[in-house]
């Protein structure tokens, strides 16, 4: 299978030219299209996302409604940077909307300003990022959700 990054960062983002990437690599018969994850990137760093990055829960979510074939991937999602019961509900809607399309992938995360610059404890992102997980799949695969975690704890 072949998938394409989709450009959705740098100094100039161009909504138009990112929806025609995605329809181009649908046309190509491309099996997937996948989004980067940065919340915040300081000045510092050298990246070309550092300027600006569109956020990649709601891109996907865009796209699901634009190309009707073409899987929908996160390559990765920095798990200790957000909630997981609502980043869980996030990506089961993208997924309902998509036809079952999406294509979760996660990751701990590297770039230690950025864990600085949003707050969150770099050093416990493996023990953060494993408990997201857990929370996750609890969320997508139980119909009554129990979970008490060292970083979470909920009932619905």
């Amino acid at each position: 299978e072949f998938g394409m990054c989709i450009p959705h960062y740098g100094k100039v983002i161009d909504v138009r030219k990112i929806i025609e990437n995605v329809q181009y690599a649908e046309q190509m018969g491309f099996d997937s299209v996948w989004v980067t994850d940065h919340i915040i990137v300081p000045q510092t760093m050298d990246l070309i996302y550092r300027d600006h990055m569109l956020e990649p829960v709601t891109l996907l979510s865009h796209l699901a409604g634009l190309v009707p074939r073409v899987k929908l991937g996160t390559s990765v999602l920095i798990l200790p940077y957000r909630n997981p019961v609502v980043l869980a509900k996030m990506l089961a809607t993208i997924d309902q909307l998509s036809g079952g399309r999406l294509i979760v992938g996660v990751g701990g995360g590297w770039m230690t300003e950025e864990f600085a610059a949003l707050g969150t404890p770099y050093a416990e992102r493996g023990t953060v990022s494993d408990e997201c997980l857990r929370v996750m799949r609890a969320t997508w695969t139980q119909e009554v959700v129990s979970f008490s975690g060292q970083y979470t704890y909920f009932t619905i």
